[in-house]
């Protein structure tokens, strides 16, 4: 898996208007800065976007309320990646309302002939 592009909306550290994170642009990264910085939340949503789960305290019942942004309502990953020789993009979001929450997982991949994604995911066949 070769990744290609991430976006966040609400995960941990990360906000509202997080840039896109570009991978095109370099063949090997070293992610550095501060402790509390959001470096390994930038691994936790992709982990989070591909698998439903990232980091989790043993005590928490709903592991995605712990990746909430506090005072957030909703988050959302947006992870791109190349596999062999097709081009991938997973989208996961998570929408708490009250006491209940919601969660969607779309798979998709990309069409050269359309110049778009195309979903391989039918509504509910996927949960987490």
């Amino acid at each position: 898996m070769i990744p290609i592009s991430l976006s966040l909306q609400n995960f941990l550290s990360y906000g509202e208007n997080v840039p896109r994170l570009d991978f095109s642009g370099f063949h090997v990264a070293c992610i550095s800065g501060r402790n509390g910085h959001g470096k390994s939340a930038l691994l936790d949503a992709i982990t989070w976007a591909l698998w439903g789960e990232a980091r989790k305290a043993g005590s928490e019942r709903r592991p995605n309320d712990g990746l909430l942004r506090i005072g957030a309502t909703e988050m959302q990953v947006d992870f791109e990646f190349h596999l062999e020789e097709d081009r991938y993009r997973v989208s996961r979001s998570y929408r708490k309302t009250g006491k209940s929450a919601t969660s969607r997982l779309e798979l998709q991949i990309f069409s050269p002939e359309t110049g778009g994604y195309k979903t391989l995911s039918e509504e509910g066949a996927i949960r987490k």
